[in-house]
């Protein structure tokens, strides 16, 4: 009995050291993850290039420039609108508590009716009074320094989170770099340390399957959001909602984070419904078109557009985004699903592994 019981509690020790290790060491792991992800995408571009006869390194260049030049196109195309909405995100915050507030007065005055408290009969004693001339004034400042103080806290914080952002995209564009001018090399070192000639060919397949299931699904992903943004687009543009085109980018590369990414895009769609729209019907008209656009996405086209080859279970799905959201935040998320489709495929490759197959798949 001891000795069926020891493996087990240091398998155990053993994950909660890793989950530690990748939690605490987050800043060294998720620049990695990425690059390994993208490496996964582009290295066929770069394999292309060979057959061309380009040296490895000079098409790793060209790829990680290409990928970079992308990028700054996008910043500056989307500057603009951006800007605006950075703008107008502490009014339209501010506006949107003052409606929201506006809009529960019934539900409150219910509440009150339900606890036995007339709200009604004490209406008349507080305008029987006569007001006093000071509180004249009160009404103009609060919304101005309140939206000061929201303002420059919201702009400090996006601010502190754009320069990190720029600092983790040049380092994973600097590691994608490395990795694509090192060709096969980094993939034959990983197979020579594996002892044995059977588990050298169970790594290499696992290695090659990982590498086309995440580049196929990080493509077909962009096909998706890609549709489904012209989708978002023309529906905020119908309704009349500012910057249509704006929402279309923010769909393309948010729908990249599974659950996330949709629930921060409907949260937008309402703040900048209560800024642009009067009506409630109006102001909830973006975020319903949004959802039912997405459950459309979600519910007919995706399962005919990854096929057979990512069939993983929804609720280990949803287990592994909310595990790596806890360890590794936004980009945890983005890399959720990369990551138990490798999983997934290391359990269906190697025995001692099966569980995670049996788990992860449906």
């Amino acid at each position: 009995m001891p000795s069926n019981r020891s493996p087990l509690s240091i398998q155990l020790i053993a994950g909660v050291v890793v989950i530690a290790a990748l939690a605490l060491g987050h800043e060294f792991f998720i620049p990695i993850a990425l690059a390994l992800c993208f490496h996964a995408l582009l290295r066929p571009v770069v394999r292309f290039l060979e057959g061309l006869h380009v040296p490895t390194a000079l098409g790793a260049a060209l790829v990680s420039l290409t990928a970079l030049g992308l990028i700054v196109v996008a910043g500056f195309g989307l500057s603009g609108p951006i800007g605006g909405f950075m703008e107008r995100a502490p009014e339209s915050i501010a506006k949107a508590r003052v409606k929201i507030h506006e809009m529960g007065t019934p539900f409150r005055r219910v509440s009150e009716a339900a606890a036995g408290r007339d709200s009604t009969a004490q209406q008349p004693d507080s305008t029987h009074r006569k007001p006093a001339p000071a509180p004249a004034s009160p009404p103009a400042s609060p919304p101005s320094g309140g939206g000061g103080v929201v303002g420059g806290s919201f702009v400090a914080t996006v601010l502190g989170q754009g320069t990190a952002f720029l600092a983790g995209l040049i380092e994973v564009l600097v590691l994608l770099y490395l990795m694509l001018a090192a060709g096969n090399t980094l993939f034959r070192k990983l197979i020579k340390v594996v002892p044995g000639p059977d588990e050298k060919r169970t790594a290499s397949d696992v290695l090659h399957q990982t590498e086309s299931i995440v580049a196929r699904y990080l493509v077909v992903t962009a096909l998706i959001n890609f549709v489904q943004a012209i989708g978002v687009g023309l529906a905020m543009w119908w309704i009349g909602m500012p910057d249509p085109l704006m929402w279309g980018v923010l769909t393309f590369a948010l729908e990249f984070i599974p659950y996330v990414g949709g629930a921060i895009n409907v949260a937008l769609l309402l703040v900048t419904g209560f800024t642009a729209f009067s009506g409630t019907g109006k102001i909830l008209l973006g975020p319903a078109l949004y959802l039912v656009i997405t459950t459309l996405q979600n519910n007919v086209i995706s399962p005919y557009a990854y096929g057979d080859r990512l069939k993983l279970n929804p609720l280990a799905v949803m287990i592994c985004v909310m595990f790596f959201w806890f360890i590794w935040g936004i980009p945890g998320v983005f890399l959720s699903i990369p990551i138990a489709a490798t999983l997934k495929v290391l359990g269906d490759q190697v025995p001692r592994f099966s569980a995670l197959g049996e788990l992860l798949g449906e």
